[in-house]
């Protein structure tokens, strides 16, 4: 693989490097637990798999007392009761098999399902910051690769082993019984397969948990380039992402390839064990029946076992390759699911509600902030807001804006310092119930595929909410003429609505909460300003009494905040009015008289295109 090819991936790759080895060698035990779920089902597939071992054990045993007790002698009427008796086994094998099969399928399908829900409640309540650090594809293959390949496995690979080897041992039994001398030389050779099989396993089992990363990497890739389809189209780099994908999509296959290259080997040492135990049994047991001291009838059910001995064996090595992949998902599920949570998994089922007696005062104390060790965020910030005020925040793009707000919300926490809300560290606010306490409105807003008051009530069918409660909230705040659409429905990414109308309803959503205190983060930055005016009347009736924080670049949208706070590198440089801080000649009155003097620019450009018109 190029440098250039490796540098791509590793963004897709790293975390996934780290993960695999956490819970090695405590997968089967966990896994047991879940499997034990459903134990009915699990009692069902052994007692099948019992029943299918003892007819196949039976049937090599009948071909020799066919022979030598009813063709030898010409005991016809014996061989009519042996027939019988051959019928009987088969049909129950039949029965075993199919019942087997179901129950196991059943089982792992039941398991696959019960760890794609819980993985998915784990993702809901994983940190923000994990989120941040994962791309989403990562996730995705683990909640739907992995847990089919745990269920494939179930199917096809761990009872299906779990079966033959009970055979396998079975056989062995009979060997040693039916002739113990003759049984030595016949299974001399599976230590020599033992070891074999150990020594391949091993890489078998490196090469798929790398063709797992590597298929994570894959689904990253693509997730955040579907996601990314509009920004490749606008800069026509179609060629070049198709590119990218190849390199990556040929680095999974290298890892497919090196783990069929191990299994290819693994094959035939089975193949070649098989012809060397028959070739003994043929050689050992062949001049002891020419002798007289073993029977026809023995040696044929010798050579049967031997035969079916390795049959299994076969199916072993065909199943491993599912078991060790099963196993490696395995691996990979529980490494997410012993991760540590911001949220219980009971509470999280639960309905969350502001914090009843919320006022809104928030007091930052000397804190100290870093997204990575040793680069400074916020140095020894400390800011007071009170009750009811309506506050700006303002400041160059990286000051430390949309951070503070991350830091109010919870989404990360301090590495020194405190943050207060009517002087209770927020830390010992319940974050589900503090987080419904907010109101907050983003600049890029997401909205789910669904109807507009899906995305208002977020599906609480309880709510008795309809489309025509949110139009009559829209008009009494004035907002109800800026939804324009026809459609009630929502495509993905809400790509049937404009901007401003996604924001709006981001606005609507916040409103259904009743919040204590309102968030908004650029929130108006995709409006034109008569739109952005309404928006702003309809946040004044809606925040009447309550703190509000604005977060946005253009300065005239601020005049009516009560204060202003200035952050310059995570620092509060200036806390004032809007008409005491542009007389101050600081750092807001340059900003606001850069922006004017623009805004003067671009009006004098209109005016002398519409001249020239």
């Amino acid at each position: 693989m190029t440098v250039g090819a490796k540098s791509t991936l590793e963004n897709y790759l790293d975390q996934e490097e780290h993960d695999s080895n956490k819970v090695r060698g405590h997968s089967i035990k966990i896994l047991l637990g879940y499997v034990l779920v459903h134990k009915w089902h699990l009692i069902i597939g052994l007692l099948m798999m019992f029943l299918n071992t003892f007819a196949v054990l039976l049937e090599p045993r009948l071909f020799g007392y066919a022979i030598d007790e009813a063709i030898l002698p010409k005991d016809w009427l014996r061989l009519r009761q042996l027939g019988l008796i051959f019928t009987i086994v088969i049909a129950l094998r039949v029965v075993g098999v199919i019942l087997q099969n179901y129950s196991f399928e059943l089982l792992g399908q039941k398991v696959s399902h019960d760890l794609r829900c819980l993985l998915f409640s784990k993702l809901q309540r994983l940190p923000i910051s994990i989120h941040d650090k994962n791309p989403a594809g990562r996730f995705l293959t683990r909640v739907i690769n992995d847990t089919s390949s745990l269920s494939e496995m179930f199917s096809a690979g761990f009872m299906s082993m779990a079966g033959n080897l009970l055979i396998v041992s079975g056989i062995l039994v009979w060997l040693l019984l039916l002739d113990f001398k003759l049984g030595l030389i016949s299974v001399g050779i599976l230590p020599l397969l033992i070891a074999a099989s150990v020594y391949f396993s091993r890489r078998l089992k490196i090469a798929y948990r790398d063709a797992r990363n590597k298929l994570s990497a894959l689904n990253a890739f693509l997730a955040e380039n579907l996601l990314g389809i509009r920004v490749i189209n606008l800069f026509n780099r179609q060629a070049l992402h198709s590119s990218r994908f190849d390199r990556i999509n040929q680095w999974y296959a290298d890892a497919q390839v090196d783990s069929i290259r191990i299994f290819a080997f693994f094959q035939p040492s089975i193949t070649l064990a098989s012809g060397a135990a028959i070739a003994l049994v043929i050689w050992f047991g062949g001049k002891s029946t020419a002798e007289g001291s073993l029977q026809l009838g023995v040696l044929v059910a010798y050579f049967s076992y031997v035969l079916s001995l390795f049959q299994p064996l076969r199916e072993i090595a065909d199943k491993w390759n599912i078991f060790l992949s099963g196993m490696t998902s395995a691996e990979r599920i529980f490494s997410i699911l012993g991760w540590q949570t911001e949220v219980d998994a009971g509470l999280a089922e639960t309905k969350a509600f502001p914090i009843a007696d919320v006022k809104g005062k928030i007091v930052f104390e000397n804190v100290w902030f870093a997204y990575e060790e040793g680069r400074w965020i916020f140095r020894d910030l400390s800011l007071q807001i009170n009750l009811g005020e309506h506050i700006a925040l303002v400041g160059h793009t990286g000051a430390g804006k949309t951070t503070l707000i991350n830091l109010l919300l919870r989404f990360y926490e301090p590495q020194k310092g405190r943050i207060l809300l009517d002087g209770k560290d927020i830390r010992e606010y319940d974050r589900r119930s503090l987080r419904t306490s907010f109101g907050v409105v983003q600049q890029d807003v997401f909205l789910f595929s669904g109807s507009f008051n899906d995305n208002i009530t977020f599906w609480d069918f309880k709510s008795g909410r309809n489309n025509n409660d949110l139009m009559n909230d829209l008009r009494r705040i004035g907002l109800d003429n800026l939804i324009t659409t026809n459609e009630n429905k929502l495509q993905e990414r809400a790509s049937n609505v404009s901007i401003g109308e996604k924001q709006v309803l981001a606005f609507a959503r916040a409103l259904a909460m009743q919040p204590k205190i309102w968030i908004l983060d650029e929130a108006t930055s995709n409006m034109d300003s008569t739109t952005e005016m309404v928006l702003l009347d309809a946040l004044k009736k809606a925040s009447n009494d309550r703190t509000l924080l604005m977060i946005a670049h253009r300065l005239a949208t601020l005049k009516s905040a009560g204060r202003i706070l200035v952050l310059h590198k995570g620092v509060l440089v200036e806390d004032g009015r809007h008409s005491d801080l542009v007389n101050s000649d600081g750092l807001y009155s340059r900003l606001y008289k850069y922006q004017v003097a623009q805004e003067v620019s671009r009006s004098r450009f209109d005016e002398t295109a519409r001249d020239t018109i």
